[in-house]
């Protein structure tokens, strides 16, 4: 894309906001506008607009008018493999850019095309409860079934579950980074980042190598939010990212829905009183797929079976919950067969593995 260093120039500039460097961009015709403006004009906008007023800093970098910062990015992604999608670009999501502050640039790795799909962001507490993972895993199963992109931060416990259980799903998922795209954090989560890099895509308005400061994963929050229709929040204290994210979800719009907790755990205090004040609870899982307009999708899924899977879905109706051995013993199929039968049932939803036991659902 023609001049894509001044958009670059201008997203990683120091200083300003997102929503202050929008209103250079209106008021220029563009960063490549900002970037040619004559320093008098520059200064005189910033002394009489109210939203640029206080930003003395972010004005004397401005003026420096250094690309080198822009350069050295484009050559990292290029370097990565990485795609550079400016809000000028075709590729840039339609959702995100309905937000007050979006960001100017992107950087992604992966696939790309995924910032065209229609997206449900699932968060929460990094530091989950048993129930709290299945219920995100599940509910990014049932969404990916649906054909729908998961969306979350790849953060330990509730991002990582979403994710994860939207991949085995087969399905794709975006990861909103608040480091550089090429930064895995947490390290836990290598092998979840290459999978999600190989099969989703991963995203940040960061540059390379950035490893984070605290303020940037509340910032990140609002593209999480940005890109989805709809925001679920699975677990989440009062006071945390999870809760945020919810509170930018409403403001930008979208749908915010919370999972009901057990009120002796901390981690569900957030979503607890997201549904005291009017946040529509997740009754069950089939009530959110309607809710969201999924359950016609996902119900498709769900009755695309093999004539195998049918005969074992048959059999595990008939015995009801029941342990997982006794089950493969008793229906009739070879174990190599039925084993991985009853992987492809619970991926499409019809039943739920607990350590040895299945339950229909």
């Amino acid at each position: 894309m023609k001049n894509l260093i001044y958009d670059v120039w201008l997203s990683t500039l120091p200083g300003l906001t997102s929503a202050r460097k929008l209103e250079l961009m209106r008021r220029f015709g563009g960063p490549a506008g900002v970037f040619q403006a004559p320093e008098a004009e520059l200064k005189e906008m910033f002394s009489k607009n109210n939203i640029l007023s206080t930003s003395e800093g972010g004005l004397h970098r401005l003026l420096q008018k250094d690309l080198r910062r822009a350069e050295w990015c484009l050559k990292q992604a290029k370097k990565t493999g990485a795609a550079v999608v400016s809000i000028r670009c075709a590729s840039y999501p339609p959702q995100l850019k309905t937000i007050k502050d979006p960001p100017i640039v992107l950087f992604a790795l992966g696939d790309v095309s995924l910032l065209q799909t229609r997206c449900i962001a699932v968060v929460g507490t990094r530091r989950a409860s048993p129930y709290g993972k299945w219920a995100a895993a599940e509910i990014a199963k049932r969404v990916a079934l649906a054909g729908v992109t998961v969306v979350s931060g790849m953060a330990e416990g509730i991002d990582s579950a979403a994710h994860t259980g939207c991949l085995k799903a087969g399905g794709k998922t975006i990861a909103v980074f608040g480091t550089g795209v090429d930064v895995c954090f947490p390290k836990s989560n290598l092998r979840l980042y290459e999978e999600i890099r190989e099969n989703g895509l991963l995203l940040s308005e960061y540059t390379f190598g950035e490893s984070g400061y605290a303020f940037n994963f509340p910032e990140r929050n609002r593209i999480i939010s940005g890109l989805s229709e709809s925001c679920i929040v699975a677990e989440g204290a009062v006071k945390s990212g999870s809760l945020i994210t919810a509170g930018l979800a409403a403001e930008q719009g979208r749908n915010v829905f919370a999972l009901p907790g057990n009120i002796n755990q901390p981690g569900s205090a957030g979503t607890n009183l997201l549904i005291s004040e009017g946040v529509p609870p997740i009754n069950s899982m089939e009530h959110l797929l309607q809710t969201l307009g999924l359950a016609s999708l996902d119900a498709q899924q769900r009755t695309d079976l093999s004539d195998q899977e049918k005969r074992l879905m048959a059999h595990i109706a008939s015995c009801g919950s029941s342990s997982k051995q006794f089950i493969l013993e008793s229906c009739g199929l070879p174990f190599a067969e039925s084993s991985p039968l009853l992987t492809c049932l619970e991926l499409k939803g019809l039943v739920r593995m607990e350590g040895a036991q299945v339950y229909v659902l």
